[in-house]
Formats: structure tokens, sequence, C-alpha cells
């Protein structure tokens, strides 16, 4: 039975595709506690690493609550956040566009021209 939940780290750590690895690393972090130092710490790093492809899988799959641990974990520049926007778009996710819209405002502002009369 341990064997078994072990399965995914090994397969995480031997794959050399990106895509598996991306996979892996996004399930088995949403699903280890903090606690499991190790290999939290490493799937973490490892998502940090492979931000935008990250998420872009999120944002696809409709999985906006972890797109806000995500985005968490990183500095997201205003072209990132952008980018991020644009994804959301494409994908149709409006929740996860009005979520990033009130985290662009937060953390960006808007600009623009003063509309004061």
């Amino acid at each position: 039975m341990k064997n078994s939940s072990r399965e995914p780290d090994d397969k995480f750590l031997s794959s050399g595709q990106e895509s598996i690895r991306l996979a892996i690393a996004l399930e088995r972090f949403f699903e280890l506690c903090p606690q499991d130092t190790v290999l939290y710490a490493r799937y973490r790093e490892y998502l940090k690493k492979r931000f935008r492809p990250a998420m872009e899988k999120l944002i696809l799959t409709r999985e906006t609550e972890k797109v806000k641990v995500l985005f968490g974990l990183a500095e997201v520049t205003p072209v990132q956040m952008d980018e991020l926007l644009a994804l959301a778009q494409k994908y149709g996710n409006t929740e996860c566009v009005l979520w990033l819209l009130s985290k662009k405002e937060d953390q960006f502002g808007f600009g623009g021209k003063d509309m004061e009369l």
C-alpha cells in the first residue's frame, strides 16, 4: 500500500516529459500537507518554475480555488498578469477573470486617464 502512494512521486522524478511532471506536481501539491516538507517543497518549487503552464492548466480546468493558491506562490509582474487574464478570457473562465481583475487592481491599479470633472 505504501508503495502505490509513492508511485506518482517516483514517476515525477523519473519522467522526462514536462506534461507528465506538471500534471503530477499539480495533483500532489494540492493533496499533500505542507507538513510533508520534502515532497511539498519539491512540488512547490517545481510549480514556481513552471508557473505559467501550471496556471494555464488550472484556468482551463476551472479550478479557481487552486489558481488562488498557486498565485500566492509567485511574484506576478504586470505582463504576467495580463497573460493570465488573456488565458482566463480565452478559456471562458469568468470566475477566474473576475478574481484576476481584482488582484490586478490591488497590485498594480488600472491607471489610465483621470475622468474627474
